[in-house]
Parts: C-alpha cells; structure tokens; sequence
C-alpha cells in the first residue's frame, strides 16, 4: 500500500471515530437533558369523600397526575363509589386533587424539572343536566391538560349511579379541556402553560 493510501486511510478512519464520537456525545447530552419526571404522591389515602393532594415539590411545576382509590361497596360486593375529582387543584397552586364520591382516595402528582413555571389553572361554572363544561385556557398559555370535579346523582340509598362522560381536550374549541356527567353536574379544569 503506498504512503498516501496510508495516509487516506488513516485520516479517513479518525475522521469516522470523530464523527461516531461527535453522535455519542450529542445522543449522551440529549439523554441528559430530557429527565424523568418526578412523582410524589400524597401519601396516606384521604378521610372517606375528602380530597387528597399531591403537591410538586419547589423547583419543579406540575404537568399531570392521578389516583389511587380505595372504593366504597354494598352488602353485595358490588362497588358504589365514583372518582368524583381528578384534577389539578384550583386553590393550591402546583397541586393534583382527587376525591372520592363515598370511598378513599390518594393522589398522585407528576412534576417537571424543565418546565419555567407552574401552570395556570382554569375551572369552568358548574353545569346542569344534559350539558358539556367547558375551561379555556387565557390567551398566551396553551393547554397541556386538565380533570375534572363533578356532583354525581345518587339513589335512594345513596349509591352512585352516575358516571363522567366526557374528559378530554375540547376538539371544536382550541386551547379548552371539557368535562360532562351522565346526570349529575360537572366542572372542567384546564392546565394551561405559557
């Protein structure tokens, strides 16, 4: 092989190990730079039909969240709770909310550490029979998710019989979280982020 095929071939490998390195250290610093989010839940479950909070711990905001539920049931077995709330809290600011109809309930909340600031919560008025509440977020946030509050119908023997139809984004609408019950009445909140 003479020198300069050498030569080509040794600049062509160095080349290559640079390139590979140059991949390996942007795919290392990008793993880096997307963390998991952290989890905190809220610990003991709730008092029977009180609410449970888990709240972002400081240094990171709030972008989800969930539940544990422990339900009520009849003399049958059969289970007569509802989630009644799941969603971020109104009135503590980086917080997940559940409560449960009759039964106990823990939260969970999911936080970021990349996120600038905590979200901007809006909940709807309270709907009637038959209707869809509807929480748009304010202009120069957008909507990043949402739950739900709701006052379920009940029997006689004050047993849930109703169930949360609707929870999603508002596919019509921009930027708006919707909620609706089958008979009870229903409270959209929205998660909104600038």
């Amino acid at each position: 092989m003479s020198v300069f095929r050498r030569r080509l071939s040794v600049l062509s490998a160095l080349s290559a190990l640079a390139l590979a390195s140059g991949a390996i250290g942007s795919a290392s610093s990008a793993s880096a730079a997307v963390e998991p989010p952290v989890v905190v839940n809220a610990g003991y479950p709730s008092q029977p039909g009180q609410v449970s909070r888990a709240t972002c711990p400081e240094g990171t905001q709030l972008v989800g969240g969930g539940y544990r539920v422990f339900p009520v049931r009849n003399g049958l077995g059969e289970v007569v709770d509802f989630i009644a709330a799941n969603a971020p809290s109104t009135t503590v600011p980086n917080a997940w909310e559940v409560r449960g109809l009759f039964g106990r309930a823990g939260a969970f909340a999911m936080c970021s550490t990349s996120a600038t600031e905590p979200p901007t919560v809006v909940a709807s008025s309270w709907t009637g029979k038959d209707a869809t509440a509807k929480a748009t977020c304010p202009e120069g946030t957008r909507l990043t998710g949402g739950g739900y509050d709701s006052r379920p119908a009940v029997n006689g023997m004050n047993d849930n019989m109703d169930e949360i139809v609707i929870n999603a984004p508002a596919g019509q609408t921009p930027n708006t979280w919707m909620a609706r019950m089958d008979k009870g009445e229903a409270r959209a909140i929205a998660m909104c982020a600038k």
